[in-house]
């Protein structure tokens, strides 16, 4: 994986700029140490680069959402109507977090173990 590959999509994600991308860059290399750590060791990774590269984006950009989600509250309400705007953020970047953790599922090991019957 590349970092910068990884802070490029993170930087589209986020709609960060150079500034903000540079600031954050603890938050890309931590998401691609954790994907690199989680690669199951019997996993083909050939010509999925890409895919771990997205997950890895994804998981700092969620982690740049729930950064600032506690400091930019923006709730509005309405009579009976609650609108928070942070969470709207949170629940996007947990889909796109979950989406490409999915994709990278046949060579990902989350550490869940499951016991079956027989």
């Amino acid at each position: 994986m590349n970092i910068e590959n990884i802070i490029s999509v993170f930087c589209r994600l986020s709609d960060a700029d150079e500034e903000t991308s540079v600031k954050f860059r603890f938050l890309c290399e931590s998401a691609m140490k954790y994907v690199s750590s989680h690669i199951r060791p019997d996993a083909d990774v050939c010509g999925s680069n890409s895919k771990l590269e997205f997950a890895a984006a994804a998981l700092a950009y969620y982690r740049f959402v729930l950064w600032f989600s506690s400091e930019n509250r923006q709730d509005i309400t309405i009579g009976e109507i609650s609108v928070r705007s942070s969470s709207q953020k949170i629940d996007y970047a947990l889909k796109i977090c979950e989406q490409a953790f999915g994709d990278i599922a046949d060579i990902f090991d989350n550490g869940y173990f499951i016991f079956e019957g027989i």
